[in-house]
């Protein structure tokens, strides 16, 4: 992610379990604390994924990567968007209350709509230099993502998701994406992965300075069907 020229790398999932594996790459880069520049991680996610376990999982990489800043001397800036209540203990509430974590649930993004996610992006993403933005596609109502571990049962709409990937690609500060979470053999008509492959088509061309408004769809959405 450090090639000159490089303006975005896309890593695509797996489980979220891949969070930990690209805050090593990010770690290892001239990007961020390599080169002294404030950075952070937005998580589009249903759930915070801080949990403590002996073993790693795919619940687990914010709170090693928590852990491993605070060895560094640092802290870990992470906000999540999109968090369902009913799907996180009393326990990750209160490990995000002290980590300092900004969160809104899905209710709130609901509540806020595209506007208050984007103002919500602009506010976090103003006290960075490098952004690393990870979507769990479970974030996503069970009717638009039905191929991932854990359906929602309530959800944050598509076009909502979009609002808060363009807000962060067009923050300038971008460096670094995973798209997780997709499971194909429980997919149904390509749904999760059209999303998946919208949201990525909305960060590359914000990054690139293309209006989304002027799309032109040259992706054969097909190919992400069964490769992930």
């Amino acid at each position: 992610m450090d090639r000159p020229g490089s303006r975005l790398t896309v890593v695509l999932g797996g489980g979220h379990e891949t969070a930990w594996s690209s805050y090593g790459g990010l770690i290892g880069s001239g990007l961020g604390p390599g080169s002294g520049q404030r950075w952070g991680v937005l998580n589009l996610d249903a759930h915070f994924d801080l949990r403590s376990e002996p073993r790693p999982t795919s619940g687990t990489p914010f709170a090693q990567m928590a852990d491993a800043e605070r060895a560094a001397g640092r802290e870990l800036r992470y906000a999540a968007l999109g968090i369902a209540e009913p799907s996180n203990t009393g326990a990750l509430f209160a490990t995000a209350h002290e980590l300092g974590v900004r969160w809104w649930t899905d209710q709130e993004c609901l509540d806020t709509g595209a506007g208050g996610i984007r103002r919500f992006v602009e506010e976090f993403t103003a006290g960075l230099d490098v952004l690393y933005l990870t979507i769990d596609l479970d974030v996503l109502p069970a009717a638009t993502a039905p191929g991932v571990s854990a359906p929602a049962a309530y959800g944050v709409p598509l076009p909502l998701i979009a609002a808060a990937v363009q807000a962060a690609a067009g923050s300038g500060k971008l460096a670094l994406l995973d798209v997780v979470e997709l499971n194909p053999s429980l997919d149904i008509d390509g749904r999760t992965a059209r999303a998946a492959a919208r949201l990525i088509d909305d960060a590359v061309r914000a990054v690139a300075g293309i209006d989304v408004h002027d799309r032109i769809d040259v992706q054969d959405r097909r190919a992400w069907k069964g490769r992930w």
